[in-house]
C-alpha cells in the first residue's frame, strides 16, 4: 500500500515538469483531422508513470518481477524514441520484439515447460502477444483517460490471477492513478508512445506469468481480461485489410473513435470501456476460478463486443 502510494505521488508529481519540458520543446502531440482532441498537448506520461513504478519498486524491493519491469522498460524506452523521432513502424517493431524476446529468454514463462516439444512455438507466441498488446494500447490510446482508466482495472484483475511475484502490478496501479488525475478529460498530458508500449508490455507480462507454476491455462484465462481493447484494435484492423486500407497509417476508425463524435464525450466513452474492461476481467476471475465453463466466458466476451458495435452511430455504420 505505502509502495503504491509512493509510486502514485511521483508520477502526480513529475507530470507538471514534464508538461514543462515538453512545451518548451514543442514536443507536443498537434491536432490534426484524424485526432480525438482541440489543443496541442504534450505526449511525454509514459515518462512519470515509469518513473513511479521505478520508485515504488525501489522500495518494495519485490524479490520477483524485476525482469518484467525491466524488458517493460525497455519496450517502453522504444516508444520514447518514436515519441521523440517519430519511428518508422518496421523499426519500432523490432525494438518491440526485441523487448518482448529478452523478456521470454531471460524468465521462460511457466507454460513453456508445459509445451514441451512445443517449446519453441509456445514461446514464439508468447512474443506475439506481447508485441500485440503493445501495439494495441498504443492504438487505442486516442481519447482522454481511456488507457489509463482501462489499465487501472486489467491490472486489478490480473492482481487476482497472478502468482505471488507479480506485486509490481500494484505499484503499477498506484503510478497509473497518478497519471490518470492529469489524463482525465480535459487531458494536461498524454502517456506518448513511450507509456502505452510500457502498460501493454507489462500487463501482458503479467498475463504470461497468471498463477505462477502451479496452473498452466491461467493465460490463456487472463487473456479475456484484455477482450474490449483487443476485439476493438482486431476488427479495426480487419476491416480496414478488408477495404484495401494501409493498416499503418493514421485514420479514425476504432470503434471508440467512432461512437467518440466530440471532446466532450471522452468521459463516457471511455468508463464505457471501464466497464466492459470489468465485465470481461470478472469473467476472467470465474473462469481462473473454476465457477464459470468457457462457454459462458466465450458468451460474455461476445456481449462486450456486441455492446461495443451497438454503440456506433447509425450513420457510422452507414459510412
Amino acid at each position: 500500500m505505502v509502495c503504491g502510494g509512493v509510486a502514485f505521488l511521483v508520477a502526480g508529481a513529475l507530470v507538471p515538469l514534464l508538461v514543462r519540458f515538453a512545451v518548451g520543446r514543442n514536443l507536443l502531440d498537434v491536432p490534426n483531422p484524424r485526432s480525438s482532441h482541440e489543443i496541442p498537448t504534450p505526449r511525454l506520461g509514459g515518462l512519470a508513470l515509469m518513473s513511479g513504478v521505478w520508485a515504488g519498486a525501489a522500495l518494495l524491493r519485490p524479490e520477483e518481477g524485476w525482469t518484467l519491469l525491466i524488458c517493460a522498460t525497455l519496450a517502453g524506452c522504444v516508444g520514447l524514441a518514436d515519441d521523440f523521432g517519430n519511428l518508422h513502424f518496421g523499426v519500432k517493431a523490432a525494438g518491440q520484439s526485441v523487448a518482448a524476446l529478452a523478456l521470454v529468454l531471460a524468465a521462460p514463462p511457466p507454460f513453456l515447460e508445459a509445451a514441451g516439444v512445443l517449446a519453441p512455438f509456445a514461446g514464439v507466441l508468447a512474443v506475439l502477444w506481447l508485441v500485440a498488446l503493445m501495439n494495441a494500447f498504443n492504438f487505442m490510446d486516442g481519447i482522454d483517460g481511456i488507457s489509463g482508466g482501462t489499465a487501472v482495472v486489467n491490472a486489478l484483475f490480473l492482481l487476482a490471477l497472478a502468482s505471488d511475484e507479480m506485486g509490481v502490478l500494484s505499484i503499477f496501479v498506484g503510478a497509473t492513478l497518478g497519471f490518470l488525475a492529469w489524463n482525465l478529460a480535459p487531458a494536461t498530458i498524454f502517456l506518448g508512445d513511450s507509456g502505452s508500449h510500457f502498460i501493454g508490455f507489462l500487463l501482458g507480462g503479467a498475463a504470461l506469468y497468471a498463477g505462477g507454476e502451479t496452473v498452466t491455462f491461467l493465460p490463456l484465462a487472463a487473456a479475456v481480461v484484455f477482450t474490449p481493447y483487443l476485439f476493438d484494435t482486431a476488427f479495426t484492423l480487419v476491416r480496414r485489410l478488408r477495404a484495401g486500407k494501409n493498416v499503418f497509417s493514421a485514420h479514425r476508425e476504432h470503434i471508440y473513435q467512432r461512437i467518440t463524435p466530440a471532446p466532450t464525450f471522452h468521459r463516457q466513452v471511455s468508463i464505457l470501456y471501464c466497464g466492459l474492461a470489468v465485465v470481461s476481467g470478472t469473467a476472467a476471475v470465474l473462469l481462473a476460478r473454476g465457477y464459470a465453463l468457457p462457454g459462458i466466458v466465450l458468451f460474455v466476451a461476445c456481449c462486450c463486443t456486441i455492446a461495443l458495435l451497438s454503440w456506433i452511430r447509425p450513420e457510422e455504420r452507414r459510412r
